[in-house]
């Protein structure tokens, strides 16, 4: 057996655990988290003090047919007397021949605790569509009753909530985005031909803090940064990232995921009210001799921004 056809077994192989996970794995993987945490945290919504949107596109373990693949838009702002944020997003993620999008909206009351320092309780409100078509993997037998079959769409609510404590320079989050634990199958009640799943509920802890360690007034910041995850039926895991903000424009750092991936950031500002972004993880797990890497590029735009209560850049 030479070396490209045992290559093209194991990354089957690979595909097939993947996808036989979809229905029950975490939600999306995201570098950049820390510009982008309404898709986890619904008490983000209006946090940035203007009209909101994003853009996110991320392509996870490259080379590998049927990887993760991710498009996230969303849309959030205060409400005019203050205390009320309001969050939209849609999010599409593709593993294999799985498909789930996900749209919901999400509603905050914000708090004034301190002069400097608001604490937002959100909840959120959505479904999710699921679609599977098992009938493209190839298991070697042409008549398992697991796949040879389309699995039925399904469409599931679902409920989450948040708490985010923020300031100019840091914030701490708590959230479950999906509380309801939806049961997805097949459709097919013939015993033995049924495939199904369930969709676990997922806990985030956010938490980042912007230094300044420069002799002047902002020329050099530095913002460590932390999400760790807990989802029933898996270990925890998290991220730790390092960013470094120069001339208060271009974003440089890295990150590191546990037992998954290494990351380079960089992102820059190019207006006060535009920011792009691009990250590359290089795989660390047992996966990565099969990838060429995950690639994640955001962009964000806040419309009518609140001069006054934005004094400082945004650094999350």
């Amino acid at each position: 057996m030479s070396y490209s056809t045992l290559k093209k077994i194991v990354l089957g192989f690979a595909v097939v655990f993947m996808t036989a996970d979809a229905f029950a794995q975490q939600t999306p993987l995201y570098t950049m988290y820390m510009w982008n945490q309404l898709v986890i945290n619904p008490a983000y919504a209006g946090s940035r003090e203007a009209l909101t949107a994003s853009a996110v596109l991320r392509e996870q373990w490259v080379g590998i047919e049927g990887a993760p693949s991710t498009q996230v838009l969303s849309i959030h702002s205060p409400l005019p007397n203050d205390n009320i944020g309001l969050g939209f997003t849609v999010q599409n993620d593709n593993v294999g021949p799985v498909n789930n999008t996900g749209i919901w909206g999400d509603f905050a009351y914000r708090m004034q605790v301190t002069q400097k320092a608001k604490l937002s309780l959100a909840l959120r409100a959505g479904f999710s569509v699921y679609q599977a078509d098992l009938r493209d993997l190839q298991t070697g037998d042409a008549n398992d009753p697991a796949f040879n079959q389309n699995v039925s769409n399904s469409v599931t609510p679902n409920f989450g909530f948040g708490a985010y404590y923020y300031s100019e320079r840091g914030y701490v989050g708590i959230a479950s985005p999906s509380i309801i634990e939806n049961e997805l199958n097949s459709g097919n009640n013939t015993p033995g031909n049924d495939f199904e799943d369930f969709n676990n509920r997922h806990y985030y802890l956010l938490a980042g803090y912007v230094f300044n360690i420069s002799a002047d007034s902002g020329s050099v910041m530095f913002k460590p940064s932390t999400v760790i995850r807990a989802v029933n039926g898996a270990p925890v895991s998290f991220d730790i990232s390092a960013n470094f903000l120069l001339k208060q424009k271009l974003w440089v750092g890295a990150s590191y995921r546990y037992q998954d991936a290494v990351a380079a950031i960089v992102s820059f500002n190019f207006t006060d009210h535009l920011q792009a972004g691009y990250s590359y993880d290089f795989g660390t797990s047992d996966l990565n001799t099969y990838h060429n890497g995950s690639h994640e590029i955001m962009l964000t735009y806040d419309f009518f921004k609140d001069e006054v209560k934005t004094r400082d850049p945004r650094y999350f």
